[in-house]
Order: structure tokens, then C-alpha cells, then sequence
């Protein structure tokens, strides 16, 4: 007796494993495939939101540091005037001695406290400004060479300064260098910066969310157009309607323009595959007939049976062989025009041997077109001028009027044959009407090919 733990019982299990574990796999790949993809809103509106935030953090790093230059190059101003406004009231006397300024005016220099702080720097004497008073400023005592001048911006410390050498000269030919220097408290420029930057920041927030609604409502109108689109999709889908029947911005005509063709194209090819199965099962009624009364006599002839059985599958092969050449496409390839008219006008000069065929058409002209549908529309027209022209027959072919979807093409086929009138002209395009009469005589015909024409065109 078998153990229940021997291999062979073991691998009885496998099969349904390895279909459960297929099973899994491929309900995780269908899972997967049937994810919803991120809206393209929501794409859209973040990659708009990551531009937008890059782009007004640029701007604002950009306007702050030249605000920032600006500023410091009006603090270097600053200090270099109150140094002149300090020079310009100076004084040397007779003896060589500084005579320091006493009137300030109302500057800052003249305010204790004031963050502004000016003085002179001498051999004989020191002189700060009154604005010095109650501060712990103290004046750059390190010389510098005459003509010369510094500016020392604060770094880590609390005051950015100014420092410019000069010479006097006195009554006796004597130079007296000495040092005029201006400095002002750091926090009087970190406090503008500050104030200018909270101000800039919250200006440009206010315009990114002004830009940012603005661009979410751009957005918006666009996708609301393609979700029009999708409506009446869903429209034809639901069979409420037949077709696309909105006006859309031009960008999207050629989209729309071909999705109603995709429509047409399957309508017209859904009633040819009607058409050609009513003509199927009409044509294999009689022999189904005679069929089944040959079956039923018990006299039947394998040879006669087998004759219909053949007839029946000849028809079949025929009429599937028409459903198929019926059915249209809607996105064609370019085709080259000429080699088709020339195989056309080749064929019909082997008939029509009397008759002089002419071909005007570009070797570079194409179109988009079925082969077959052309070859048809010019064999057509080319043959009913051979039948009812002289001796010429003419056929060009030049660029047309191109549609949303397709390269335009003209045809047109000349003759110098007698023509006919507008009406008769519409009477010939009715199915099976013809023109009977050539020099007097009857033509062979079944009055289709102008039909069959226009149907093309």
C-alpha cells in the first residue's frame, strides 16, 4: 500500500498550486494594467505649481540681492558724505591745531545715539561727533596713506566703516596728514533688508497664488474641451448619437475630423458585412434547396451532390472575397499617383487600340487613397472616354484642396468626344443608366461605373 508522503502523492497537489499561483500572478497583472493613471489635471497643475515656485523663488533671490547691492552702495554714500560734511566744516589754525567742526546742522552726526558716528583722527588731536555720545564707537586709529580711502563693511561685527586720508597744508609749507572716518551701526541696514524683504516675499506670494489660479483656470478650459470630447464619445458609445457634433477649437478639429470618420468608416463597413450576409445567405437558398431534396432521394447522385456542394463554396469564397474588397479604411498611407494611372492607361491602350492614351501627371504627386478605389475611379472614367471619345483620350492628375485629414487630389479625364449635357450628365450618374450610342452603334455596358465612381469620390 502506498504511503500517503511519497512523491507521487505529493506532485498529485502541484497542478492546482501552480494554477492557483498563475492564477495570482496574472490577477495581479491585470490589476495593474487596469490602474487608473494620474489625472492629467493633477500632473499638470504640479508640474505648473513646481514651475511656478521655482521660478518666483528665482526672481525674488534675484531682486533681493540686487536690492541688497543697491543698498550697500547707498550706505557707502552715506558714509562718504558725512566724512565730506565732517571735512567741510574743519578747520587748521596758525599754530597747526585741528580746529573741529561746531556746526552739524541737523544731520544724524549732530543726534546722540543716532547710528551715525563721524570723526577725525590727527597727530595732535582726536575728534568724534556728537552722535557718538552714550556709544561704545571708537574711532580706526590705523593711519592711512594720504589720497587713499577704506570701507569696511561690518562682517561679524557692529558698524560699517569709512576711512579716507588727507593732507593739509599750512602757512609754512607743512603737510598735516590726518584721518577722517565715518561709520554706521550694521543694524540700520539689516533692518531695511529685513523690511524689504518680509514686503517682497509677501508680495510675491500674493502673485504666485494670483499666477497659480490664473494658470489652474487655463488649465481648466482646455481639459473641459476634451472632456466635451469624451461626453459625446460616450454619447455614440450609448447610441445616442451618431457622430461628433460640437464645434471645437481648431487644434482639435483634425481629432474630431477623424474620429467621425472612424464612425463613418465603421457604419459603412458594418452595412457592407450586412449587405454582403444577406447576399450570402440569399444566393445559398436554392442550393440548399436542391441539396436537400437531392437528400432526400434515394437515388442521389455523389456526382451531382458534390457539384452543388462545390457551387455553394465557390459562392461562399466570392461573397466573402466582395466583403472583404468593400470594406474602407480610414487612415490611409500616401500612395504614389502616377504608377497607378499609368497601369490603368497601360491596360486600356491594349483595348482600345484606336484610341491615343495621354498622361499628364507628376512623378512626385501622391495622395491618401486606396490603390484600388483609384485604380477603379480612373479604369472607369478612362474607359467610358474610350468608348465614347474620337480618338484622344487625356487623364492629369494634380495637388487638390487638402482636408483636415488627407492630401486633396483632381483627377480629370478629357476626351474629344461629342460630351453631353449638365441633365444627361446627372442621369448617368444614377446605377444603371447608360450611354447606349458611339458613332451611331450600342456599347457594351451595365450603366455602374459612374456610380461606382462617384461612390469613390
Amino acid at each position: 500500500m502506498p504511503d500517503s508522503r511519497s512523491p507521487r502523492s505529493s506532485d498529485s497537489r502541484r497542478p492546482g498550486l501552480a494554477r492557483e499561483h498563475a492564477g495570482s500572478a496574472l490577477a495581479e497583472e491585470v490589476d495593474s494594467d487596469h490602474r487608473p493613471a494620474p489625472s492629467l489635471f493633477v500632473r499638470l497643475a504640479a508640474s505648473a505649481l513646481v514651475v511656478l515656485l521655482v521660478a518666483l523663488g528665482l526672481i525674488g533671490l534675484a531682486i533681493q540681492q540686487a536690492y541688497r547691492g543697491a543698498a550697500e552702495l547707498a550706505l557707502g554714500e552715506r558714509l562718504e558724505g558725512a566724512a565730506f560734511q565732517v571735512l567741510a566744516g574743519m578747520d587748521v589754525n596758525a599754530d597747526g591745531r585741528l580746529v573741529p567742526p561746531d556746526n552739524l546742522g541737523d544731520s544724524l552726526l549732530a543726534q546722540p545715539e543716532s547710528g551715525l558716528y563721524a570723526g577725525i583722527v590727527a597727530d595732535s588731536a582726536m575728534w568724534s561727533s556728537p552722535s557718538v555720545l552714550g556709544t561704545a564707537v571708537e574711532p580706526l586709529a590705523e593711519p592711512v596713506e594720504r589720497g587713499s580711502e577704506q570701507r569696511i563693511f561690518a562682517g561679524n561685527g557692529d558698524l560699517h566703516r569709512y576711512r579716507i586720508g588727507l593732507g593739509w597744508e599750512l602757512a609754512d609749507g607743512r603737510i598735516l596728514d590726518f584721518v577722517i572716518w565715518a561709520a554706521e551701526d550694521r543694524a540700520r541696514l539689516d533692518q531695511t533688508l529685513a523690511r524689504f524683504r518680509s514686503v517682497l516675499w509677501r508680495w510675491l506670494v500674493l502673485a504666485g497664488l494670483i499666477l497659480l489660479i490664473a494658470l489652474i483656470v487655463l488649465l481648466v478650459q482646455p481639459l473641459m474641451v476634451l472632456r466635451r470630447v469624451a461626453g459625446e464619445i460616450g454619447d455614440v458609445e450609448a447610441g445616442r448619437s451618431d457622430r461628433l457634433r460640437g464645434r471645437y477649437p481648431r487644434e482639435l478639429e483634425p481629432l474630431t475630423a477623424n474620429l467621425n470618420a472612424l464612425l463613418e468608416t465603421e457604419r459603412s463597413n458594418v452595412e457592407q458585412y450586412r449587405r454582403a450576409l444577406g447576399d450570402l445567405a440569399h444566393s445559398l437558398k436554392t442550393p440548399l434547396a436542391v441539396l436537400g431534396t437531392q437528400l432526400d432521394d434515394d437515388s442521389v447522385d455523389l456526382e451531382s451532390l458534390r457539384e452543388t456542394v462545390d457551387q455553394m463554396r465557390v459562392r461562399v469564397r466570392a461573397e466573402l472575397d466582395r466583403a472583404l474588397r468593400s470594406g474602407r479604411r480610414t487612415m490611409r498611407a500616401l500612395v504614389g499617383v502616377r504608377p497607378v494611372l499609368e497601369r490603368a492607361v497601360r491596360t486600356l491602350g491594349k483595348l482600345y487600340r484606336g484610341v491615343e492614351f495621354e498622361l499628364d501627371v507628376d512623378a512626385g504627386l501622391a495622395a491618401n487613397v486606396e490603390e484600388r478605389d483609384l485604380l477603379e475611379l480612373v479604369g472607369n472614367l478612362a474607359e467610358n472616354a474610350g468608348k465614347y471619345g474620337s480618338s484622344r483620350v487625356r487623364v492629369s492628375a494634380t495637388q487638390g484642396t487638402a482636408s483636415l485629414r488627407r492630401r486633396g487630389l483632381r483627377i480629370c479625364v478629357d476626351d474629344d468626344g461629342p460630351g453631353m449635357s449638365g441633365e444627361d450628365f446627372e442621369r448617368m450618374l444614377q446605377r444603371g443608366v447608360r450611354g447606349d450610342q458611339r458613332r451611331g452603334g450600342p456599347v457594351e455596358g451595365q450603366g455602374l461605373g459612374l456610380s461606382i465612381v462617384e461612390r469613390i469620390v
